[in-house]
């Protein structure tokens, strides 16, 4: 079994952007979690690890596979299991609830110590300031996008909880999205679309704000 440590973030709320076959494996994911068929969804995410953050299309809820197991107050293995996959703690629904939120609200009290957010990693400064200036490049990198498209933009937060973690977030009206990750003291993003000649655009985010740098070129490998 592989763990990715390249995650997705999925925001698009407007179902009918999908075609049918993505649409019906996401939903299909989203039954067996919201039904807790955790045998099902484990066999899901053997094949698609990355989307263990996803919630459901159209993002009503914003319920991913860890807040529904919180909700179940499925046994401790299953929730283990689910965040040895990569699940977020820290992600929130729709409403700001985290899983240990739901947990301890459901009264599942066997789940809140693990599901209490534990930072591998720290920012470079605040998670509200940081994310504010990040959506901000978000915002003008693509023009007038996420007012016309109503995405629910990505977290940082989630980026403390692993060693080493990129996130990418799918922008259907580009031909492709935004990578980011934690690199020394700034968040790193990579704006990239399948009509680049080249590995896209880079920015850094700091607790000061955005600003493009020069494109990110990976060492040639030693003869």
């Amino acid at each position: 079994m592989i763990y990715a440590e390249r995650m997705e973030w999925d925001g698009l709320t407007d179902q009918e952007r999908y075609n049918d076959w993505y649409r019906k494996e996401r939903d299909r994911a989203s039954d067996l979690a919201r039904d807790g068929n955790w045998d099902g969804l484990f066999q899901e995410l053997d094949t698609y690890p990355e989307r263990v953050n996803l919630p459901r299309i159209g993002f009503r809820s914003g319920f991913a596979p860890l807040h529904q197991a919180a909700w179940h107050g499925a046994d401790f293995a299953v929730a283990s299991r689910l965040i040895a996959f990569g699940a977020w703690r820290t992600q929130r629904a729709r409403d700001g609830r985290r899983p240990v939120d739901i947990a301890r609200e459901q009264g599942h009290t066997h789940l809140l110590e693990l599901l209490e957010p534990v930072a591998v990693r720290k920012l470079p400064g605040p998670a509200d300031v940081l994310e504010r200036h990040f959506h901000a490049l978000l915002q003008e990198s693509t023009g007038n996008y996420f007012d016309e498209v109503e995405h629910v933009l990505p977290p940082v937060s989630p980026l403390t909880e692993r060693p080493a973690m990129e996130i990418y977030f799918r922008v259907v009206g580009m031909m492709g999205g935004f990578a980011y990750w934690l690199e020394e003291d700034v968040v790193r993003v990579n704006a990239r679309s399948r009509m680049d000649g080249d590995d896209g655009d880079h920015y850094r985010v700091t607790p000061d704000g955005w600003s493009k740098i020069e494109r990110y070129r990976t060492p040639p490998p030693p003869d």
